[in-house]
């Protein structure tokens, strides 16, 4: 049942996530999502034989088209929440073109967003790890009890696909 749940929001997170947004921050996220989920759709069909997903609707091995809007919906709240901490932190107005303390308030959105996202899609049976294929440590992070790879593989991700969204995300908005 909670499986059955989790597949029907996999559909419906990423269009409430933009209404959320519109709707509580006054900000069109769409375009972070549609380029969040290009990222997720990079990531999932390189890395498919890593994870075992459990959704009934797949498109291509086991990777639901849910998986991939997740990924625009995680981007959508690490970016928003990076740029947000990046004001804060460096007592800025606006995002400096090319300031590389970006990337510092990019992978710590990896360990606010991304980690709590991780364990709930494990917790929630949505997927599993191949552990035959990844071989990880059985070093954990306490709190989110997850192992350290999971951590450092969000952390080079978020080296670079913060900013792939951001250079991407008003480019799809204006299409629409």
């Amino acid at each position: 049942m909670l499986l059955s749940f989790m597949e029907v929001f996999a559909y419906v997170q990423a269009p409430l996530t933009a209404f959320l947004f519109w709707r509580l921050a006054r900000r069109n996220v769409v375009g972070d999502l549609i380029a969040g989920s290009i990222v997720g759709m990079f990531v999932e069909f390189a890395s498919e034989p890593l994870w075992n997903y459990h959704f009934k609707l797949t498109i291509w091995k086991d990777v639901s088209p849910g998986i991939i809007m997740g990924y625009g919906v995680l981007f959508a709240l690490a970016v928003f929440f990076s740029e947000k901490l990046y004001k804060w932190w460096f007592k800025e107005s606006t995002i400096k073109d090319y300031d590389k303390r970006i990337f510092i308030t990019d992978v710590l959105a990896a360990a606010w967003i991304a980690l709590p996202l991780e364990k709930i899609g494990l917790i929630t049976k949505v997927w599993d790890y191949n552990q035959d294929v990844l071989k990880w440590s059985t070093i954990y992070i306490p709190i989110v009890d997850l192992q350290l790879e999971v951590f450092v593989g969000y952390a080079l991700l978020m080296l670079i696909a913060p900013t792939f969204v951001r250079y991407w995300q008003k480019g799809f908005e204006r299409d629409l």
